[in-house]
């Protein structure tokens, strides 16, 4: 499915940036994690083939359903997102993810009974980055967005992770609010463009 694809690829770019995993000088939450935690996006987007524009609509809801153990014996925390788009009789599709957050960076792993995952956050890298960024203009793969409006609310100094896709032109963004999680993706390239707003979430700190 396009919109599952594209979702989980920009998320596992955000390995590529993460080659230093130093501790956070402070430990921020972006991306917070407690049994009931959940985040409720609105999916737009349109593609483009031959001169006809096709427009598509949805949601994704992604929450943390429960608290499990590690197969290696360290807790981590389940995941469900359900993706539901028009028309209305098209099935969700449902997908699980393990997640666990060492202080230095938030990891997803496919299965309680795997050792093996994908960096999705470098808290070190947000923090640093962050930092560098206020006392310079320089291009950099992270920003700083000082106001994102969404219809869940204004959310100031998202910090925004953007990497290039397909073409030239092509890019990911991905908008990060501590305390909160992940607000707004952004997909675009030359013949799809995709947005996930944030309208709707239930967060409590770990």
């Amino acid at each position: 499915m396009k919109y599952h694809t594209a979702f989980i690829t920009a998320f596992l770019l955000v390995a590529l940036v993460s080659n230093v995993l130093a501790d956070a000088e402070n430990t921020t939450d972006w991306f917070p994690l407690a049994v009931g935690n959940s985040w409720l996006y609105e999916m737009e987007s349109f593609s483009v083939a031959e001169n006809d524009t096709t427009f598509n609509y949805g949601t994704r809801l992604r929450e943390i359903t429960d608290l499990l153990t590690h197969e290696a014996g360290f807790l981590i925390y389940e995941m469900r997102t359900i993706i539901s788009l028009t028309p209305a009789g098209s099935s969700p599709d449902t997908t699980y993810d393990y997640l666990r957050n060492t202080a230095t960076e938030l990891r997803c792993y496919s299965s309680p009974a795997l050792n093996i995952f994908d960096v999705w956050i470098s808290f070190s890298m947000m923090n640093k980055e962050i930092a560098m960024l206020r006392e310079s203009s320089a291009p950099m793969s992270i920003r700083v967005e000082p106001m994102v409006v969404l219809p869940a609310g204004n959310f100031s100094d998202c910090s925004v992770i953007v990497y290039p896709a397909g073409e030239d032109s092509g890019f990911y963004e991905l908008y990060y609010h501590t305390g909160t999680g992940l607000v707004k993706t952004v997909y675009s390239v030359e013949s799809y463009h995709m947005t996930e707003s944030l309208i709707d979430f239930n967060v409590q700190q770990q």
